[in-house]
Formats: C-alpha cells, structure tokens, sequence
C-alpha cells in the first residue's frame, strides 16, 4: 500500500516538473504564442475591472463589444509576431500600434473604477464626469483597434506588392515553390445563417453553411505557396467568421495565424498558406 503511494506520488512530481518546466519553455520554443498570452493578460487584468464595475457606466453591451475587439487586437498583434518575427523592427513598430490600443483600455477601466468610487461616496457630479470619461476613452479604443486592424492588414499585404517573382502565386497562376511552411493547417469557421465559399488556389473546395471545423491539408499542394480565399454571401448577424491555426514540423503547438471577420465592407479575404506537409521517414 505504502509502495503504491509512493509510486503515485513521484508519478504526480513528475508530471509537475514536466507541466511546469513546458510553461517557462514554451515563450522560447514559440514567441509568438507567448506573445498573444501575455497580451491577453495584460488586456484581461483591465477587462475584469471593466465587467465588474463598468455596466453601471458604459452598459454590458459596450463591454462585450470591447471584449471581442480587445481578443482580435491581441490576436493581430501575434499575427504581426508571425508575419514580421519577435525580433524585427517592424514588429516593434506594429507593437506600437497594440500599446496605445491598450493603453485606452487601462484609461477606461480607470475611470469606471473611479466613477465608482464616486458614486459609493454620492459625488455624483465626478461620477458623471468619470463616466464620460470612460466613454470618451472607449470611442478612441475603437479608432486605435481599427487603425491597429488596418496596419496588419496592410503588413499582411506587402507580398502582393513584392515583384510578380516573388509572390505567391506564379505567372500562369501557379504556385510558388515553398522550401519551408506548416505541416498542417485547420480551419474553423462559424458562417451563422451565411454561406462562407472557401477557394484553394483558385478551385472551389468547400461552401458551409453551419459551424464547422475542418482540416485543409486533402486540399493543399505540398511543397508550395498555396493562396486560399474565404467568401461570405453577406455580412454575419453575429461577429463570427474564420479561424485558421497551424502545425509547423516537429511542432505540436497549435498556433493560430488568421482571424477573418467579415462586414458589410468587406466580405472576402485572402491567405498564403506555404505549405510542406507531414514528412514521412
């Protein structure tokens, strides 16, 4: 009896070490992936404020909208990661763009939680000032994400400015070669009432209607840069749309590399995908 505890004991130490040596590991292994999580918390620490104290002061509806565009700016940003790499001053200057994004969120959060304050003690007039405080920080959060939304946008898009040579697409249309890329890549989209068309190298693949989650690699050529195009019949009633993660070789770390939500402005989106597949020995 007194083995077996033992046994299960050492056995539960060890998945510990395991658990925790991964944790301090994982930023090294993927940057990118830390990155987005440390983001996420430090966005996450405000948003509590807000949820807590805030509905009073900007409504619950506000602070859901807030919510989804503080995941989408977290999640642009580790696009930015992915795209430009940690270590570029590129990737610095699209970091900018997330601060003052992020520096709008600490402001509003600061001013319910003093708005209040304000209130618990019936200084209703700084409570009210407060508030539209909060306010005002929460229409220049929106202009921030949206600039922020554009600048990767645009990042992303430098390669169709590259010479045709260097694209992802050959002349005759035919994709480029592609020395290195995922091993594995799956989509998953919420089309809510919609029609999403998903387009490989220009031959329809695939049209859903409902949630469906899909791996794309029966469709995608190996060995090459292949162009992907995801087309919604009409802007969602809900803000879903496409998600796509990938596996790079000898990875198992899922790592997403788009985020596509359309509107009434834009209804389709394009993605390179390079592409090597899974190496058999």
């Amino acid at each position: 009896m007194n083995k077996t505890i033992k046994t299960v004991s050492l056995v539960l130490v060890a998945l510990v070490v395991v658990y925790l040596g991964y944790q301090l590991l994982e930023p090294r292994i993927n940057p990118c992936e830390g990155i987005f999580q440390q983001s996420s918390v430090t966005l996450g620490t405000n948003l509590d404020i807000i949820k807590a104290k805030g509905e009073f002061a900007i409504g619950r509806q506000k602070i859901q909208d807030l919510t989804e565009r503080s995941q989408e700016t977290a999640l642009n940003l580790k696009a930015c990661c992915v795209v430009l790499g940690k270590a570029s001053s590129d990737f610095l200057r699209c970091k900018e763009g997330f601060d003052k994004y992020d520096a709008e969120i600490n402001k509003v959060a600061t001013s319910v939680k003093e708005a209040g304050a304000a209130k618990e003690q019936g200084k209703s007039k700084i409570a009210i000032q407060k508030i539209a405080e909060a306010n005002e920080s929460l229409k220049t959060a929106e202009t921030r994400a949206q600039a922020f939304a554009q600048q990767v946008a645009e990042i992303k898009g430098k390669d169709k400015e590259k010479p045709p040579a260097t694209r992802g697409a050959q002349a005759g249309g035919q994709p480029a070669p592609a020395t290195a890329g995922y091993a594995t890549v799956h989509m998953e989209a919420w089309p809510s009432e919609n029609r999403l068309r998903l387009k490989v190298n220009g031959l329809l693949v695939g049209a859903y209607d409902t949630h469906v989650r899909v791996s794309l690699d029966p469709f995608l050529k190996p060995g090459v840069v292949n162009n992907l195009t995801f087309t919604f019949d009409r802007p969602p009633k809900e803000k879903y749309g496409v998600t796509l993660t990938v596996k790079t070789p000898g990875s198992n770390q899922w790592v997403a590399v788009l985020t596509f939500i359309p509107s009434a402005a834009k209804l389709e989106d394009a993605f390179e995908v390079p592409f090597v597949g899974v190496k058999t020995q």
